[in-house]
């Protein structure tokens, strides 16, 4: 037997056996015609605001999982940097119903970054926390909390929390830090860069109120 012939006999069966497995797969790409889930993240290249203009541009947004009327199915709630945000219910069976409009959870800003749900007012309801980039050029927008009202209905209450920040806002985490028995929230943030970037380093010290990240500290219950 020649060497290439070795060779042959060597890689057919591994090719074999690779095709075979091609079908066992552990994971089923369900299309939105069955799951009900057609959001679409929609950036389109205009003159008038682009890369150019923001270096995230592309970053994309964010996706929070979580239970929001207590009936044990994982429900969905994506960020759209330029459109509306979007609310899922899980219905069961892999089918979920866009309840946006009627949860009142769109969110304002022209430009939304990341989502937290969490239940931040602590009374047994998951609550979304949506990050914004405002004070920007063209992006106008503070951080939005959509406090649960029981009934698959959202109210906005980042201001009366002390929670609609304006800046490079990106994303955020709500942690009991103080162990006081509520929650406190970390936001991170991100910077558009100057030259003064790559100056001394001392700018590292130099701190910004639109682009530092945050730490929140809940000592109050709001209403």
């Amino acid at each position: 037997m020649n060497l290439k012939l070795f060779f042959y006999c060597l890689l057919f069966p591994v090719f074999f056996l690779a095709c075979k497995n091609k079908t066992d797969t552990l994971f089923s790409l369900l299309p939105a015609q069955k799951t009900g889930i057609d959001f679409a993240n929609n950036i389109s290249d205009v003159d008038s605001f682009n890369i150019l203009d923001y270096l995230y541009y592309y970053n994309g947004g964010g996706v929070a999982i979580g239970d929001i009327n207590n009936d044990g199915l994982a429900d969905i709630y994506f960020t759209s940097n330029k459109e509306s945000n979007r609310l899922y219910l899980n219905k069961g069976n892999f089918q979920f119903e866009d309840i946006t409009t009627k949860a009142g959870v769109q969110g304002k800003g022209n430009w939304k970054t990341g989502v937290t749900i969490a239940d931040v007012n602590n009374d047994g309801l998951l609550d979304i926390y949506v990050c914004e980039v405002g004070g920007y050029k063209k992006l106008q927008g503070r951080n939005e909390l959509f406090i649960n009202n029981g009934n698959l209905t959202f109210s906005e209450k980042a201001k009366e929390y002390g929670l609609d920040v304006e800046g490079f806002n990106t994303q955020s985490v709500f942690f009991d830090y103080d162990h006081d028995g509520d929650l406190d929230m970390f936001l991170v943030n991100h910077s558009v860069h100057s030259n003064e970037s790559y100056s001394d380093s001392s700018i590292r010290t130099v701190q910004n109120d639109a682009s530092g990240d945050k730490l929140c500290r809940k000592d109050i219950s709001a209403n």
